[in-house]
């Protein structure tokens, strides 16, 4: 009875804590009421605004000067870093950015600028919407590391605790998507498609780890289909911009998903108290590959969200390599999903503390060639270890 208590104490403290963030998440993405008579501060603003079917995300950094000038600096895929200085200045609740003749960033001319408070800013122009919020670097770089170390914490938690899992990746899903997720504004197809799957990735990852269907190795199958499906959306994802560097890491993305499932037969829950799911088939060389595909294809199309995304994949390698071995699946579906499960409850803070990526042509045709060089050794690696199993 002491047990069964115990446990009823922790769902309670968890359902608290998860119901306290909630309420946060509404709280840093509020209902959008414009307020006049705002003055402008200026500084240093930043964005990223969700593109189209097959343009990735843009990503813009606004520097406002008190001398009516402000620097534009453009990230998006298959384009340079573009700096151009324009003209600003507020008119009521609104602020105006001018352009130069023959300037090419014009995605400000025309546009809606909405002053919200002096902290807030609602962007839209045609069918482009977003939040543009000041950008701190020292809060931006807390928040950076951060991000590694609450994913680490947090996969060691799941790993740990059955209940925790189920409340964080099933109740809290159910509750977030009407009453938060759904008014954020998060428009891109990719990034919802990413969040549906991963969370149910780790459900049934559960399953397999807390029931008896983790004997069926139908059940294996798609636990490493999974992963394969997430790789081929980011595929798609690549082959849609059209960029040379996109085709290259499009390829090395198809080369990763041929080398995935060697050894899937072994997926399963071990033999230690926590179940975790290994899988001991999957080399060190095919995740390094992977970890390589994988910031490239971010930094190419969501260049924005490049430093974030960095620390989200070493948050699943680290416990891998050096806390428990043979569990990267199961470490990748718990912090990619708890990490889009904090971006849809808080997008726009999330975006407002992303770090600045150094970016041209040569660095993102560079990063492809690493990409593609990286996954085409593992699959000749791979081919060597199939015929060496056959022998």
């Amino acid at each position: 009875m002491k047990y069964i208590k115990s446990n009823k104490q922790k769902r309670f403290y968890l359902i608290l804590v998860f119901t306290i963030l909630a309420q946060i998440g509404v709280k840093a993405n509020p209902t959008i009421i414009p307020t006049d008579n705002v003055k402008f501060s200026g500084g240093v603003w930043q964005t990223i605004v969700d593109g189209q079917a097959g343009e990735g995300a843009f990503f813009y950094r606004l520097t406002f000067d008190s001398d009516s000038t402000v620097k534009v600096l453009k990230q998006c895929g298959g384009v340079d870093n573009i700096v151009e200085n324009k003209y600003w200045y507020q008119d009521v609740n609104q602020i105006i950015i001018q352009s130069k003749e023959n300037d090419l960033i014009n995605d400000f001319d025309g546009a809606t600028l909405k002053l919200i408070d002096e902290n807030t800013l609602d962007y839209n122009k045609e069918n482009y919407k977003s939040i543009v919020k000041p950008y701190k670097h020292k809060t931006a770089l807390i928040h950076w590391v951060l991000i590694l170390l609450v994913l680490i914490l947090l996969n060691e938690t799941f790993r740990r605790s059955k209940w925790a899992t189920i409340i964080f990746f099933v109740l809290l899903p159910l509750v977030l998507t009407p009453m938060v997720w759904s008014q954020h504004g998060v428009t891109y197809w990719f990034k919802w498609v990413k969040i549906y799957s991963v969370v149910f990735a780790v459900i049934w990852f559960t399953l397999i780890r807390f029931t008896q269907i983790g004997k069926y190795n139908w059940v294996k199958l798609i636990a490493a289909l999974f992963l394969a499906v997430n790789i081929a959306e980011a595929v798609s994802q690549d082959f849609s911009m059209g960029y040379l560097p996109n085709v290259l890491n499009g390829v090395a993305g198809i080369l990763n998903i041929i080398t995935l499932f060697y050894g899937w037969k072994q997926i399963g829950p071990d033999n230690t108290k926590h179940k975790d799911m290994v899988w001991r088939g999957m080399t060190i060389f095919w995740i390094v590959a992977y970890d390589i595909w994988n910031i490239v294809y971010v930094y190419l199309n969501f260049p924005g969200s490049t430093s974030a995304q960095l620390m989200v994949i070493l948050a699943c390698t680290i416990p891998a390599l050096f806390i428990k071995k043979g569990t990267w699946l199961q470490a990748r579906a718990f912090t990619l999903a708890a990490w889009f499960m904090y971006y849809f409850t808080v997008p726009r803070f999330t975006e407002q503390m992303e770090l600045l990526v150094p970016r041209n042509y040569n660095i993102m045709l560079a990063v492809a060639v690493v990409s593609i060089a990286a996954n085409l050794i593992y699959f000749f690696v791979f081919i060597k270890m199939i015929k060496n199993k056959k022998a």
